[in-house]
């Protein structure tokens, strides 16, 4: 019986992370490319201190199928104390099992990473969970119904150069598993997203706000940018001056109306 995708890149990454955690910092094959496709240098240098985060949310689908699917840059800033081979998240992958089973437990929005005296809270993936309920208008939506896909696994502070990982990669790790699941829209924040989507040869669908077609937003830097993907699914890519998270409940509104006009 053959594996969906979602399976292969699931026991790719549990494979590969458990060989981390055991001390092993080879890099197969499949991904030299894709980490060497990026070189970073001050606050944007990459760090391979901490385990790589492909992904976070119910991948498999284990307890419940995403309904939404956003795209991040990386993972971040390396925190020893959570991502170290010694470190709280570390343990708790050991503990679990596995990367794919962890990823589950919203650890970015759970004790002990939210503390006080830890990291608090983390208003990016609250954000973004936000977003998934204005979205769905399902104001019960949680962890379980988002999955975020980093567009390069592994920690830096900063990004500090162009993102432009190999397409075949990108198609191999992210669009294929993607494509199983049952959203028609992923979306993506930030208007460095939208550099990516050029590096990787996405064909654009259409533009709306600033650059394109007027769509009603309020906020006159608001863009959109609309790209295929290779599954027919479609990328929406938004930003605006000063922020790079997710338009505010009446600007998902707008954006919704103007997506369902085609």
């Amino acid at each position: 019986m053959a594996i969906s995708a979602r399976q292969r890149v699931a026991a790719f990454w549990d494979a590969h992370v458990e060989a981390w955690l055991g001390g092993d910092d080879h890099l197969p094959q499949q991904i030299e490319e894709w980490f060497d496709s990026y070189v970073g240098a001050g606050p944007g240098e990459v760090t391979r201190a901490g385990f790589p985060e492909p992904y976070h949310g119910d991948l498999l689908g284990l307890e419940h199928t995403p309904r939404m699917v956003v795209l991040g840059l990386n993972p971040g800033e390396f925190r020893p104390r959570f991502q170290g081979r010694d470190g709280i998240f570390a343990e708790e992958i050991r503990q679990l099992g596995a990367y794919s089973t962890w990823a589950t437990t919203c650890p970015y929005n759970r004790p002990p990473w939210t503390l006080p005296e830890e990291m608090g809270r983390n208003k990016y993936y609250l954000a973004r969970l936000e977003f998934t309920r204005r979205w769905l208008q399902d104001p019960d939506a949680d962890h379980r119904d988002l999955l975020i896909f980093e567009c390069y696994p592994w920690h830096s502070k900063a990004i500090t150069a162009p993102l432009k990982p190999p397409p075949r990669i990108i198609e191999e790790f992210v669009w294929q598993p993607l494509a199983e699941l049952p959203v028609q829209d992923v979306f993506a924040f930030g208007r460095p997203w939208d550099g990516v989507a050029l590096a990787l040869g996405l064909p654009e669908l259409g533009r709306l706000g600033a650059g394109g077609t007027d769509y009603g937003s309020g906020v006159p830097s608001r863009a959109v940018r609309l790209y295929a993907l290779p599954s027919g699914q479609r990328l929406v890519i938004e930003w605006h001056a000063g922020a790079a998270g997710p338009p505010s409940a009446k600007e998902t509104v707008l954006l919704r109306e103007a997506l369902s006009r085609g």
